[in-house]
């Protein structure tokens, strides 16, 4: 099998998980509602059976981690390109999201990191440049993007990784918690609001994902400054100076939750504000240096 057949079934896979755990998390609800029984504990009994969205999506990411493989492999050196890294991220992101809610009560957030997968798959599929078939256009456009990994870098980009990757579960919990918010303001007792846990659990994970997201953003931040030669270097000074900022909204978040009690819509606010900083550090620039300006 090629990168391509692998991406292509990697997607199928994400959005018939995805569509299947949409179904089988609305089918109980109905159920259990008819025999008069209280919303909450349909949606707690209907996310702790394990499903088979859990399968298909572990089948997706292993193919996800394959293509994955492909784009970031290079005979000169590891390509960290936009494309690449946007679907390794994606992919640690499903795969933290997938482990968690063995234990946690985040099944929900498939619904969201699985047609973003498959997304990053699409772009991976429409770029040209997955392993052996990629043509030499794509291949020289990536050439730019080569880095060669020593051990202190390769253990700075997983910190990393592993930062983004936790706070964005904690950006997409944080969508799932305003929707929940806004549906009970609206005293709204249909769609999501049935198949959430309470919204004090959604709270409570919310800033268990962003204390741990803090931390290992700390360590990523830490990391760069003790392995690499220079963090203020003209080609990653706003990386740093944007990741730093979002340190910043995220530790004020957390000051504010512990201290003055800050919850609701001003969490959800400061969470995607802190996100947002984050993409536009990495992401943002990558954006505007590989696909607007062209290097």
């Amino acid at each position: 099998m090629t990168p391509t057949i692998y991406a292509l079934a990697a997607i199928v896979l994400y959005l018939a998980g995805a569509f299947w755990h949409w179904q089988r998390l609305t089918q109980p609800v109905s159920a259990d509602l008819s025999k008069g029984l209280s919303a909450d504990t349909s949606s707690a009994s209907s996310a702790s059976r394990p499903g088979l969205h859990l399968l298909l999506g572990l089948i997706a990411i292993v193919l996800h981690g394959l293509v994955t493989l492909s784009l970031l492999n290079n005979p000169a050196g590891a390509d960290l390109s936009l494309l690449s890294m946007s679907t390794l991220v994606a992919l640690v992101v499903t795969l933290f999201t997938l482990i968690a809610s063995l234990r946690l009560p985040i099944a929900n957030l498939m619904l969201i990191v699985f047609p973003l997968s498959a997304l990053a798959l699409t772009a991976a599929l429409l770029s040209g440049r997955l392993g052996s078939e990629a043509d030499g256009a794509a291949r020289l456009a990536a050439q730019a993007n080569l880095v060669v990994l020593s051990k202190p870098l390769l253990s700075h980009i997983i910190i990393s990784i592993s930062a983004y990757s936790i706070l964005t579960i904690a950006a997409a919990q944080s969508v799932l918690l305003a929707v929940q918010e806004r549906q009970l303001k609206n005293r709204s007792t249909n769609g999501l609001t049935r198949l959430l846990p309470p919204m004090e659990t959604m709270e409570r994970l919310l800033f268990a994902l962003l204390w741990v997201g803090l931390a290992t953003l700390t360590i990523a931040i830490g990391s760069g400054f003790a392995f690499l030669d220079d963090m203020f270097a003209q080609n990653i000074s706003h990386h740093t100076i944007l990741a730093c900022l979002a340190w910043v909204v995220f530790a004020m978040l957390l000051y504010g939750h512990k201290v003055l009690g800050w919850r609701g819509s001003t969490a959800v606010r400061w969470t995607l504000a802190g996100f947002a900083l984050l993409v536009l550090g990495y992401f943002g620039s990558k954006f505007v240096a590989e696909i607007v300006l062209g290097n």
